[in-house]
C-alpha cells in the first residue's frame, strides 16, 4: 500500500496511526552551533553518535533478543555507512532527547522529530525521510467518535512532542507521560480519555496487542507530519552529507523497502 493511498483512506475516516509519537512539537531548547566542522570530527573519530529513545516501536526499539531494531535505526545505519563511520546509538527518554544535542551527548537525533518552525530556530534538520498522519486513540467503550470532540477531555501525552501540542491546541487537558506505552496503558485502564500519536505507531500497537480494546477516532490530528534528522545549528557540511545519503536511498527504493518491512506501507515523502 502506498503512502498516498493510506492518506487518502484516512481522509475517509479510516483508522490511522502514529508516527511521531514524537514528530512535530515545538521544543525551543537553546542550541548553539557546534564548534568547527562536525562532519570532519565525526569522520576523524570513525563514528557518529545518534540519539534515539530505543523504546518506540516500530521506529527504534529492542526486539525479543535485545537487539536494537526499527525503521529509523536502519535508516540511520545507512546514513552512517554513507559517511564512512560506525553508528553509535545513545538511548534517552524523549523529554531530554533533543537537549542532548546541546550538551554534546550525540551528533544527531533520529526519533520521529518534525522540523517545526520553532525547532528550526535553534536546530538544523535534514530533508524529511518520512511522513505520516496523526490519529487519536480511545478505549473501545468510549462514547467519543471524532477528533472534533477532543476539547475538554484528558489526553496522555509527552508534552513537548508535536502530538502533545496538537492535542493541547485541540483543547485537550494534557496528562504528562514519558512515552506511548504509558499513554496507551492509561487509556486502556480508563485513567485518561485519549492519546494522540501517528498512524504508524497505533498500527504497530494493534498488531502487537490485539487483545487491548483501543480504537481510533474518525478524522486526523493536525496536518501530515514529516520526520527529519535533527542536528546542531550551522553544520552545513554534515547536513549536506546526510541529505545526499537520504536522497540516494529514497531514489533507489531502500527507504521504501525498509518501511514495507516494518509497517507494510511506504512513508517516503513525495519528492
Amino acid at each position: 500500500m502506498s503512502r498516498r493511498a493510506v492518506i487518502g483512506g484516512l481522509g475517509l475516516g479510516a483508522m490511522s496511526l502514529a508516527l511521531a509519537a514524537c514528530s512535530g512539537g515545538g521544543s525551543t531548547t537553546s542550541s548553539s552551533a557546534a564548534s568547527g566542522d562536525e562532519l570532519e570530527k565525526i569522520q576523524q573519530a570513525g563514528e557518529i553518535r545518534i540519539g534515539m529513545e530505543g523504546t518506540f516501536q516500530p521506529y527504534g526499539y529492542h526486539d525479543s533478543t535485545g537487539e536494537l531494531v526499527g525503521f529509523e535505526k536502519e535508516i540511520a545505519d545507512l546514513v552512517a555507512a554513507d559517511l564512512g563511520v560506525k553508528p553509535v546509538y545513545v538511548e534517552t527518554q524523549w523529554d531530554s532527547l533533543i537537549a542532548g544535542v546541546d550538551v554534546g551527548r550525540y551528533d544527531i537525533v533520529i526519533n520521529n522529530i518534525a522540523p517545526t518552525d520553532a525547532r528550526r530556530e535553534v536546530f538544523d534538520f535534514s530533508i524529511p525521510y518520512a511522513i505520516s498522519e496523526g490519529k487519536v486513540g480511545v478505549s473501545g467503550d468510549s462514547p467519543l467518535q471524532s477528533v472534533d470532540e477532543i476539547a475538554g477531555h484528558s489526553a496522555a501525552q509527552t508534552e513537548t512532542s508535536n502530538f502533545g501540542q496538537e492535542m493541547a491546541k485541540a483543547g485537550a487537558d494534557l496528562v504528562p507521560v514519558t512515552g506511548f506505552d504509558e499513554a496507551i496503558m492509561l487509556v486502556s485502564f480508563d485513567r485518561v480519555d485519549m492519546t494522540g500519536n501517528d498512524y504508524v505507531t497505533f498500527e504497530a500497537f494493534f498488531q502487537q496487542r490485539p487483545d487491548v480494546d483501543i480504537r481510533l477516532l474518525d478524522g486526523t490530528l493536525g496536518d501530515p507530519a514529516e520526520s527529519a534528522i535533527l542536528m546542531a545549528k550551522g553544520q552545513d557540511s554534515l547536513k549536506a552529507a546526510i541529505d545526499e545519503s537520504l536522497r540516494t536511498h529514497m531514489d533507489n527504493g531502500d527507504l521504501a523497502r525498509i518501511y514495507q518491512k516494518y509497517v507494510s506501507l511506504d512513508l517516503t515523502p513525495e519528492s
